[in-house]
């Protein structure tokens, strides 16, 4: 796996001709950048300016344009196993069914390493500034998990002025510090922003490894009017209305960029942002405290299939970037990424350790990100609590089932990026190869 020696040889060539680092094995500490890892909540592929330029996302735009725009960025169909695979570069059906769909279930052990324990391990601060999502009781909340600061809200999407959870749930208090409940004034965008930059305004000596997922663009949608009038040219009300909450998203996503090249420490920062996993489409409303209201067609997934929950590429292909000045080169990296792969890569970058006694599911994209050539690998997807949609690629296969009582269905992604035309009735044999690796990664499940 990634933490072989012949890896690291490997990653000291590549590394060593890229002079990215004086030594790859382990940074030293004047090497450390600050770390900065945003997550938007439930932002669709056509739900940035790059895609749609009807949606005003400058500074994602401009951070997209000055460093990697990464064309293929995987993710799982919702909230909670996409932040399982980000904090412990494993796929969530290793943890059991509960990880594998939104839940305010303990995701993970204590003994688990996360990508902060790892990095704080290493030397860094580690702070989370928005939702969590991994458990949603204060005993089981960040900073059980190796961050030294968190706030925000311990269970999922909220009410973005009430800052409570679904009320119907007993997890409805759940805005924090440091998982202590608090009541506050403001917009939770706003609230967890400011927060985000207090911390690297505060960065004096250590590296920060600052992670923000934020509660937005996830409905419930409540945008003030500065926001609403920047998307006037947008005739929907409903689309104008979330394209809103992506330009507000936007502007604070450049105040903390901004801090981060400002603070203190005097460290270089790599920004990553990422959606979650594809947009939802379509609202009910009335789930969330109010106002939550209903929309329709107020996100989107186009040109990709499907949404949210599924593991068609618009549920799992999302937005996604690297920014790092004068060392990541203005590019597109077309080679298919995963969540799971930011565990090893920013453990790297960090001069940290992977834990040698885990198979991890992903590894170490740096090189990808510095243009070399991706090897043929396999990707992996269970959503559901019954593990009901299943998906994997392979080179540029995908099978997928997305339904427990659907068939299984074949595409190749190089011909066919929009799953127009399933080929598992003219290619039987390609198709049971690809329900052998199937049945082979399902052998690492959590039972």
């Amino acid at each position: 796996m990634t933490n072989t020696p012949a890896f690291r040889r490997l990653l000291l060539l590549v590394f060593g001709a890229c002079s990215v680092f004086g030594s790859m094995s382990a940074a030293e500490e004047t090497e450390q950048p600050n770390i900065v890892l945003i997550i938007s909540d439930d932002q669709g592929w056509n739900d940035i300016g790059y895609h749609d330029p009807d949606i005003k996302s400058p500074t994602l735009d401009r951070l997209a344009a000055e460093g990697v725009r990464l064309d293929w960025q995987y993710v799982m169909p919702q909230c909670t196993p996409t932040r399982v695979c980000l904090m412990t570069g494993r796929y969530p059906s290793r943890f059991g069914n509960h990880c594998c769909r939104a839940s305010n279930e303990h995701a993970f052990s204590f003994d688990t390493p996360t990508l902060a324990s790892v990095l704080k391990a290493a030397g860094y601060r580690t702070a989370l500034c928005g939702k969590w999502h991994l458990g949603s009781k204060p005993e089981w909340g960040p900073n059980h998990h190796g961050f030294d600061h968190s706030y925000g809200s311990l269970a999922g999407a909220i009410g973005m002025y009430d800052h409570r959870y679904r009320l119907s749930s007993p997890f409805v208090v759940t805005w924090h510090r440091n998982h202590e409940f608090i009541e506050e004034q403001g917009h939770a965008t706003d609230l967890v922003t400011a927060e985000a930059v207090k911390l690297l305004e505060d960065a004096r000596d250590q590296p920060l490894f600052l992670y923000v997922p934020f509660q937005s663009v996830h409905n419930p949608i409540v945008e003030e009017d500065k926001w609403i009038e920047q998307n006037s040219h947008i005739e929907s009300p409903d689309r104008r209305l979330y394209a809103a909450a992506v330009t507000h998203m936007d502007d604070c996503v450049r105040q903390i960029v901004e801090a981060s090249q400002n603070a203190p420490n005097g460290r270089e920062s790599l920004v990553v942002f990422i959606s979650d996993n594809g947009a939802v489409v379509n609202s009910s409303g009335n789930v969330y405290p109010p106002p939550d209201p209903k929309l329709s067609n107020f996100s989107s997934n186009k040109p990709l299939r499907s949404s949210k929950t599924h593991v068609y590429e618009g549920g799992i292909r999302v937005p996604a970037l690297a920014w790092w000045p004068g060392r990541l080169e203005p590019s597109v990296c077309k080679a298919p990424l995963h969540a799971v792969d930011w565990f090893a890569t920013l453990v790297e970058v960090g001069g940290a350790e992977l834990p040698a006694d885990i198979a991890f599911d992903g590894q170490n994209i740096w090189p990808q990100l510095t243009g070399e050539p991706a090897d043929q690998r396999e990707l992996y997807w269970v959503w559901g609590g019954n593990r009901d949609r299943v998906a994997l690629r392979a080179g540029d296969w995908k099978v997928l089932r997305d339904g427990r009582k659907k068939q299984w269905e074949l595409y190749n992604l190089k011909d066919d990026p929009y799953e127009k035309n399933n080929l598992a009735s003219t290619n039987p044999e390609r198709l049971e190869e690809m329900l052998d690796k199937v049945r082979e990664q399902k052998l690492g499940d959590a039972s």
